[in-house]
């Protein structure tokens, strides 16, 4: 039981100090990045989903991904373009490298255009015109009946369609300015590892090597 209680004590001590670490890390990163410029040697895409970087790999980017993630949302960050940068977030196998806002969709961001158009519900005098028509045994007055129906009926569809042609102008706005915001949310990198990160990967001189294919570091010590 002693032998069981020291494990856990120590292992405890070995976690919280391997936190402990990793926080200090982090923080040292932020101090020595954030509020930086740095210039881009290459078009980003538009999104948070950013560029991966695999230091470790041969072949550190993958550029099919990358053309996917520029034709489906655009450019966020232009080559040549010198930008902030905003925010470094350390996380277990990766850490992120957020540029100009760190790209669009995070939390609050409007990424859904889409309108809800609730169908117009049938008025209490059509539902009566349809029981009343059943029970209607004169031919003349279930004729008329049938008449003013059809009219209540045409005029629910006319303002369905109405309502659907409004909702669909507010779409296409909606496309357009979530399309402008999302052309100035900046991008980001994320410098990706196939195993944890060590306190040796979170020097600013680890992640400059990293980046320094893509990104010029010239405001930096």
């Amino acid at each position: 039981m002693k032998h069981r209680q020291f494990f856990l004590l120590t292992a405890a001590i070995i976690f919280g100090t391997v936190v402990f670490a990793s926080a200090q890390t982090e923080s040292e990163l932020k101090r020595f990045f954030e509020g930086r410029r740095v210039e881009v040697k290459l078009d980003m895409p538009a999104t948070k989903d950013g560029i991966n970087v695999y230091p470790e790999r041969d072949q550190t980017v993958d550029y099919n991904r990358y053309g996917d993630l520029l034709k489906d949302n655009g450019i966020g960050v232009r080559e040549g373009e010198r930008i902030m940068i905003t925010k470094i977030k350390v996380k277990d196998k990766h850490i992120e490298f957020q540029l100009g806002g760190g790209g669009y969709g995070t939390f609050g961001d409007e990424t859904n255009p889409n309108v809800y158009v609730p169908l117009v519900s049938k008025s209490n005098r059509e539902r009566w015109l349809e029981k009343r028509i059943d029970s209607e045994t004169d031919n003349r007055r279930r004729r008329q009946l049938r008449e003013e129906l059809n009219y209540l009926r045409r005029e629910r569809e006319r303002e369905d369609n109405y309502n659907r042609a409004r909702a669909a102008e507010a779409e296409e706005i909606a496309k357009i300015r979530i399309q402008e915001k999302r052309l100035q949310g900046g991008s980001r990198f994320n410098i990706k590892f196939d195993r944890k990160i060590t306190e040796s990967d979170l020097t600013p001189q680890a992640v400059i090597e990293a980046l320094s294919q893509y990104l010029y570091f010239a405001e930096l010590p």
